[in-house]
């Protein structure tokens, strides 16, 4: 295959797709995707362009201006760039990387939401698995095999979730969100603020609210109110106590603020929740 880019070398390839109206609509899907091996000719700059990239460095470096950053990518480092925002990257002799061109409903939001959290530089032992994942999409192709929408839809999800999975911790290491979790759990009876929580950490209420929410998704607040309606959820199904006990087992003064709270997460009253055939 010959590839008309200034700095790609013989022995890359890339593939294109053109996705339905239908899949545009409900999938995940491939723009593009491509193996390539460059020299120091290779250099993208681009104001905009309508999709996400994911990419793998396999061998070399990639060296990248994005988002008010410039790094270096090497073997093993992951990149995930959206391409609508200025951004301009360029390789080194010896440079491998393999990619993906996507898009998809709510696709743009979980990127950039990702990027947000964790920004958009990847170095951690779960590259190996992605990337692999990668390759094994790339190479399907290659191979002129059928990939069904159903499974590249998952891939492409997998792949960008796992970009925020957050790295394993070593035997019996404990981190502030694991303290902080295990002590709101074993205060869902009462209601706890923000401070008392990060205080029990020792850590401020600024850093701890960002940390926390960084690795479990929710303000640590919301998080202890998701543990209350979830214990309610299990009483009201398991047990005969009265809306009025079971507000204040899960540390709710009153039954009104209890229901109101509960209608609010649920979308059911704790009666009708109760009444549901599960």
């Amino acid at each position: 295959m010959i590839l008309n880019e200034p700095g790609v070398k013989d022995g890359s390839h890339y593939y294109f797709f053109t996705p339905s109206e239908t899949i545009k609509k409900y999938y995940y899907h491939l723009i593009c995707c491509g193996h390539y091996y460059c020299n120091a000719d290779y250099n993208i700059k681009r104001d905009y362009f309508p999709y996400f990239l994911l990419v793998y460095i396999r061998n070399g470096k990639l060296h990248v201006n994005y988002n008010d950053k410039i790094v270096t990518a090497k073997k093993g480092d992951i990149l995930l760039i959206d391409c609508r925002e200025p951004h301009h990257y360029y390789g080194s002799d010896g440079l491998e990387f393999i990619y993906i061109h996507f898009d998809g409903p709510n696709s743009h939001e979980l990127c950039s939401y990702i990027i947000k959290q964790h920004g958009f530089f990847f170095q951690n032992k779960r590259n190996i698995e992605i990337g692999k994942q990668l390759y094994q999409m790339i190479y399907t192709h290659y191979n002129e095999q059928e990939m069904s929408i159903s499974e590249s839809t998952c891939m492409i999800y997998n792949m960008i979730n796992g970009l925020s999975v957050k790295p394993e911790k070593q035997n019996n290491e404990t981190s502030p969100v694991d303290e902080a979790i295990h002590y709101i759990k074993a205060n869902i009876d009462r209601q706890i603020t923000l401070k008392e929580i990060a205080n029990y950490v020792n850590l401020s209420p600024y850093y701890f609210s960002h940390v926390f929410k960084t690795e479990t998704g929710y303000a640590p607040i919301e998080f202890a109110t998701k543990n209350r309606i979830d214990n309610a959820k299990t009483l009201l199904k398991s047990t005969s106590l009265s809306i009025h006990d079971i507000a204040l087992q899960t540390g709710y003064s009153s039954s009104s603020g209890f229901i109101n709270i509960f209608f609010k997460k649920v979308g059911f009253s704790p009666t009708e929740f109760r009444n549901l055939n599960i």
